[in-house]
């Protein structure tokens, strides 16, 4: 196993450039708390399960007999980090990450009472 991404010299320099309207380490909660913790009153990060892209240790938990919501809670599937960025910056954003650690988009924020909605389910 290789140790855990660390993004902090690519998000540095993606908040330098005024590119993150916000972000979050994803860590033990999963997705949905804590990506909350950087949604705004009134707004929602609607996020697509189908989108993530889990790798194979990722697929082979999973093979084991982990629930989804486990998957998704402890293990976040791989998504070790979001960003919350302008969908016109994609392509500039992507330039700043090594191609083995590129960012894809696996939501979108929207209007809603809610902070976080997870949709859909991921591709084992």
């Amino acid at each position: 196993m290789r140790p855990t991404k660390i993004y902090v010299n690519e998000i540095l320099k993606l908040i330098e450039n005024k590119l993150v309207s916000g972000c979050a380490n994803v860590t033990g909660g999963g997705l949905e708390d804590n990506i909350k913790r950087v949604i705004p009153n009134k707004l929602c990060a609607k996020i697509q399960l189908n989108k993530i892209k889990p790798h194979q240790i990722f697929k082979w938990l999973k093979s084991q007999g982990v629930s989804n919501k486990e998957m998704i809670k402890t293990f976040n599937c791989g998504v070790g980090f979001c960003i919350i960025i302008k969908p016109k910056n994609l392509k500039r954003i992507k330039k700043f990450f090594p191609k083995n650690y590129q960012p894809y988009i696996i939501g979108k924020i929207i209007k809603g009472r809610k902070s976080t909605i997870l949709n859909g389910k991921i591709k084992w």
